[in-house]
């Protein structure tokens, strides 16, 4: 398993980054999306896309991230 990020500016929100949980060379099994300027986490347990285009653009980030993050939005949305 591995993890990757692409980050793209939302205006008037600030640096949106979107996470990737991949398996294999680019299948995605789950992703989420962290806005830290308005504090916006989105999961996608299913994402809406199974394949993540052009891997070799996205930065590796450390599971711990994802899987803190993912735990965030899991709370949020409960609650």
């Amino acid at each position: 398993m591995k993890y990757l990020e692409t980050s793209q500016i939302i205006p008037a929100k600030g640096m949106s980054y979107t996470m990737y949980e991949i398996e294999g060379e680019d299948q995605i099994l789950r992703m989420l999306t962290y806005i830290p300027d308005t504090d916006e986490i989105h999961i996608y347990p299913k994402p809406p896309v199974k394949k993540l285009y052009k891997p070799e653009l996205c930065k590796q980030v450390e599971d711990l991230v994802f899987t803190e993050l993912w735990k965030l939005g899991e709370e949020r949305k409960k609650g």
